[in-house]
């Protein structure tokens, strides 16, 4: 008995090990599952179920993963490990699920073999190893879907445990509950009695789980719901820029949904559930605006149903064809689609795994470099709170975007006119933010804003001209090149209104300077920086003036960026970029004098970093010396 049951998994052996290939080769953990590691660790050190020590606020959406990993983590092993463990157990059982539904559909044709196609479909769909390996809930929650739909084609009481454990993991299980009801209506064409039976039971076994989030976090939905939610035609553009990646990746330009459509008279009940699933679960992931992690992660719970699809329309299309032939043809075909489903998003996948490793890399390292620079309690406000709040626990983080944080999230301010942005969080309050004095505040990209959050900032003069920046060489690994990574400090004394003074398009002049930089193009930047300046109030912010300077110099316009960089700390001497950039033109210049106070500043402001100038110097020397009056 017990090898027969092994025996009905065999065929979803390929699949699982090309699977285990791609999970090793992917391995990298999300920035946004450290949210998730600091409340596991506030909680085991004693200090509650919360992001930041006494703010009960439910900022993660996965819950019943928290408690899953609090649960290991009070046996004392690595509940990080364990996290990118399971998730690699749960991936699997995404492929095993797919072949048991493929293998049940598909019992009464003779296309029966052809399941093991559907199993590698998904084996092979890089995406899920992605998510799967990344120590999120991800493959966690698809897994528990998935199995409900498996649950419901049998019509098992089993069902009310794993819908209650998709709820328990993210919210979204509700969703599933109420399309597996909506499913059973249309297919049956009656009372949906056992999906209206196992959710009511569903529900009454949640009672206890909800009753504890009333009374612990005073809300029944987590945080992020109130700071991501909202309906705007904004949204639905980025729903069908979402989508419209995946028909392109996976989706085969919608064919499996479509093709279906033309023989649904002949579909059984069980294959229309999947059909209906499918497209409704689509249409919501649309809605809803996709997601802003970009690698497909809210099709997860779909990847085997949609590849289950595919290989139905294939069964549909070769049907009119002698057994002999496709006996010959489906096989090569199958074999096409498994080579396109690793091969249309692989430059995709792999780039985004790539910049999330650095970004982690990065942010981690940055959170150090503040422990190390500023030995006191600090409050530091940011918009990717993952793994630089998990590396500062017992240090206030407050998110820019309102994830965890209820002020921002359900008492946003009133949308900026004008500012255009593709943040799907784009809920603020810069007055909230300003009120509560940070110490430190970082933005996504550096110096540069980006999110309407940050944007928002740049219109208070509280802001521009009670906060300076400090920042710390960063190289990646393994890389020959680095950049400055800044932080906003706060000065001892803080100076300017609290209320948005400042115009929208300097703010935007500003950015799209900076994105002209990166781009070596700086004749277009400084167009930019200058209209950024007449758009913008007395005073101008110190560090456009710099960013104007530094083009110049890009462009070895050495006595233009000389003036600027003067004016710059005429405005404000704490713009220690502008001290390096002078302590390098000075001593070109031979003047010992000045260049001696560019370096004593950075030694004051910077010490870290003057080894770093001092081997630029040494390289500079060495070269022919700059043009002086260009």
């Amino acid at each position: 008995m017990v090898n027969e049951q092994i025996r009905k998994y065999l065929p979803a052996i390929p699949a699982l090990i090309i699977y285990s290939i791609f999970c090793y080769l992917l391995n990298f953990t999300q920035d946004d599952a450290f949210i998730s590691y600091r409340y596991v660790a506030n909680f085991l050190n004693g200090d509650g179920l919360v992001f930041n020590i006494g703010e009960r606020v439910e900022g993660m959406t996965n819950f019943g993963w928290v408690m899953y990993l609090i649960f290991w983590g009070k046996l004392g092993l690595d509940y990080i490990l364990i996290s990118k463990i399971s998730g690699f157990i749960f991936g699997g059982g995404i492929i095993v699920l797919t072949y048991l539904i493929a293998e049940k559909l598909f019992s009464d044709l003779e296309y029966k073999k052809y399941a093991i196609v559907a199993s590698l479909l998904i084996g092979v769909n890089q995406s899920l190893a992605y998510w799967s390996i990344a120590g999120l809930e991800t493959a966690a929650f698809g897994f528990f879907a998935l199995w409900s739909f498996y649950l419901y084609l049998q019509k098992r009481n089993l069902i009310i445990f794993t819908l209650l454990i998709s709820v328990f993991l993210r919210p979204e299980g509700a969703f599933v509950t109420g399309l597996l009801i909506l499913v059973e209506a249309i297919t049956e064409r009656k009372i949906p009695r056992f999906m209206l039976k196992s959710a009511f039971s569903a529900l009454v076994l949640s009672l206890p789980y909800v009753a504890f989030k009333l009374w612990y976090y005073g809300s029944i939905l987590p945080n992020p719901f109130y700071a991501k939610t909202g309906f705007t035609m904004t949204q639905l553009a980025n729903g069908w820029e979402y989508i419209s990646r995946f028909m392109q990746h996976y989706g085969l330009y919608g064919l499996p949904i479509l093709i279906p459509i033309l023989f649904i008279k002949k579909m059984s009940r069980q294959m229309l559930s999947v059909w209906l699933f499918t497209l409704i679960y689509l249409l919501y992931i649309m809605l809803v605006g996709g997601d802003v992690l970009k690698v497909h992660r809210f099709y997860i719970p779909l990847f085997g149903l949609y590849a289950i699809l595919i290989v139905y329309a294939l069964t549909l299309l070769f049907e009119k064809i002698s057994f002999k032939s496709t006996e010959v043809f489906l096989p090569i075909v199958a074999l096409l689609l498994v080579g396109l489903t690793y091969y249309l998003p692989n430059d995709f996948i792999k780039d985004y795994n790539r910049l999330e490793r650095l970004f982690v890399h990065k942010m981690s390292k940055m959170a150090n470099n503040l422990k190390d620079y500023d030995k006191s309690n600090f409050t530091v406000a940011l918009p990717t709170i993952g793994v630089f709040g998990y590396e500062l626990i017992g240090h206030k983080i407050i998110d820019l975007v309102g994830l965890t944080d209820t002020t921002i999230a359900k008492h946003h301010e009133p949308p900026i006119p004008g500012m255009v942005t593709t943040w799907k969080e784009s809920k603020h309050n810069s007055k909230y933010i300003l009120e509560s004095n940070p110490e430190y505040i970082m933005f996504s990209t550096g110096a540069k804003p980006s999110a309407p959050a940050e944007k928002a900032l740049m219109l208070y003069p509280r802001f521009l001209f009670s906060y300076y920046q400090l920042g710390w060489y960063y190289q990646p690994p393994k890389a020959d090149y680095g950049s400055m990574q800044m932080v906003f400090k706060r000065k001892d004394t803080t100076i300017g209104e609290i209320a948005p003074t400042y115009p929208l398009e300097w703010v935007d002049n500003y950015k799209l300077g900076f994105e002209e930089y990166s781009k070596s193009r700086n004749v277009q930047a400084i167009q930019y920086y200058e209209q950024a300046i007449k758009d913008s109030p007395q005073p101008v912010y110190p560090y456009l003036l710099y960013q104007l300077g530094f083009s110049y110099l890009a462009l070895q316009k050495n006595k233009l960026a000389l003036n600027i960089f003067n004016k710059t700390l005429e405005v404000d001497s704490l713009v220690f970029m502008a001290h390096r950039d002078l302590y390098q033109l000075e001593t070109v210049l031979g003047n010992r004098e000045k260049l001696r106070i560019h370096k004593l500043w950075l030694e004051k402001m910077v010490p870290w970093y003057v080894p770093r100038v001092d081997t630029l110097m040494t390289d500079l020397l060495k070269r022919v010396n700059l043009p002086e009056n260009r």
